[in-house]
């Protein structure tokens, strides 16, 4: 899937934007993004944020783009030449736990207050279980639905557990994420996804 389309001028132009609002939404949350916090933080004009962007809704459907490209299809770009589904799944956990996750929690909040956020939110989430499925189909010749079953598993186990531990240390969360792993990819070829 690819992400979705902008309307406003390519990413690069803005960029310096984008960036700046991704460390708003980790370090203050979406109820802090907006022109003027933006402007603040880069110590630039408004008049620079409008020559990039039409309007603040414009620069948030650019920014949901972005997080939808950076935080998901460039990874899943990268792995999908990895044929080892093992390693193909331990590459993504590597990658995704390089990712500023408090950046996916605020997107996540803001998506309760916004539709539109939400839609994206719903989508990114569909493609991040469907990899997730394909892996597990892969690893352990399950059905689709038996994989669909351990892939929705894993990934709200590692959605959960930054909702719940949000300033949780990395090396804690890849203990953890390494032991659920371990654990459903075993049983997955055990019992075939069949109780």
């Amino acid at each position: 899937m690819s992400p979705s389309k902008t309307t406003s001028k390519p990413l690069n132009g803005g960029q310096v934007w984008l960036n700046a609002a991704t460390e708003i939404l980790s370090e203050e949350g979406f109820q802090a993004l907006n022109i003027p916090r933006l402007c603040q933080k880069l110590q630039l004009t408004k008049g620079s944020f409008y020559h990039h962007f039409k309007n603040f809704a414009t620069f948030k459907q650019d920014l949901l783009a972005f997080w939808e490209k950076d935080f998901t299809q460039d990874i899943f770009d990268e792995i999908k030449e990895v044929e080892d589904p093992e390693a193909q799944y331990e590459m993504l956990f590597n990658l995704a736990f390089e990712k500023d996750l408090a950046v996916d929690l605020a997107i996540r909040s803001w998506a309760q207050a916004d539709n539109q956020v939400k839609d994206i939110v719903s989508k990114v989430d569909e493609m991040r279980i469907g990899i997730l499925t394909e892996m597990y189909q892969k690893t352990s010749d399950l059905s689709q639905e038996a994989a669909r079953n351990y892939a929705v598993i894993d990934y709200t186990g590692y959605i959960g557990f930054y909702s719940l531990f949000p300033d949780a240390p990395d090396s804690w969360a890849r203990d953890l994420a390494s032991i659920q792993t371990r654990s459903l990819l075993a049983d997955s070829k055990m019992t075939r996804g069949k109780l």
